[in-house]
C-alpha cells in the first residue's frame, strides 16, 4: 500500500501544476481543492495514527467500511468531507508545502504500530493497516475526480 501511495503522490505532484483548473460538469471544485483536501486527509490521518494510544483501539465493524474497503470505491457525492479537511483557500505555495508533509506522511506509516488507529468519522477506528487501505481508496477517488476534470 505505501508504495502505491507513493505512486499516487507522483501523481499528484503532476497534477498540481493545473491546480485552478475547474469543470463544473463533473465538481464544483478545482483540480487544487481536490488535491489539497486529499493531501490534507493523509497529513491528519497519519497524525492521528501515531499519535493514538494502540490500548484504546476499538474496532467497529460496519457496512459501509466494509463495502468502501472490499470494493476498494467510494460513491460519488454520498459523503461531505469534514471541516478540517475542506481547504479555506488554495494556492500553489500551499500545495506543494502539503505535498512535501504528504511524501514524509507517508514514509512515516511504515513506523505505526499495528494497532495504532484513526478514528474515522463513520467507518470507526481505522487500525494502521486499514487506514493504509483507505488512504490508498480516498487517495484514488480525488484522483479520478481531477482526471475526470482535466479531460
Amino acid at each position: 500500500m505505501i508504495n502505491q501511495l507513493a505512486i499516487q503522490l507522483k501523481e499528484m505532484q503532476t497534477l498540481a501544476e493545473q491546480w485552478e483548473t475547474t469543470n463544473p460538469a463533473v465538481s464544483s471544485s478545482s483540480v487544487g481543492w481536490h488535491l489539497l483536501h486529499n493531501l490534507q486527509v493523509i497529513n491528519g490521518v497519519v497524525a492521528t495514527l501515531a499519535a493514538s494510544n494502540p490500548a484504546e483501539y476499538a474496532p467497529k465493524h460496519t457496512f459501509r467500511k466494509w463495502y468502501v474497503l472490499f470494493t476498494k470505491k467510494i460513491p460519488r457525492g454520498k459523503a461531505r468531507a469534514p471541516k478540517g479537511v475542506v481547504p479555506d483557500t488554495i494556492s500553489k505555495e500551499e500545495l506543494d508545502a502539503a505535498l512535501d508533509r504528504a511524501s514524509l506522511s507517508v514514509l512515516n506509516l511504515l513506523n505505526q504500530q499495528p494497532k495504532h488507529f484513526f478514528p474515522h468519522p463513520l467507518f470507526g477506528h481505522l487500525n494502521t493497516k486499514h487506514a493504509k487501505r483507505f488512504l490508498w481508496i480516498h487517495t484514488e477517488h480525488h484522483l479520478k475526480i481531477v482526471r475526470n476534470i482535466l479531460r
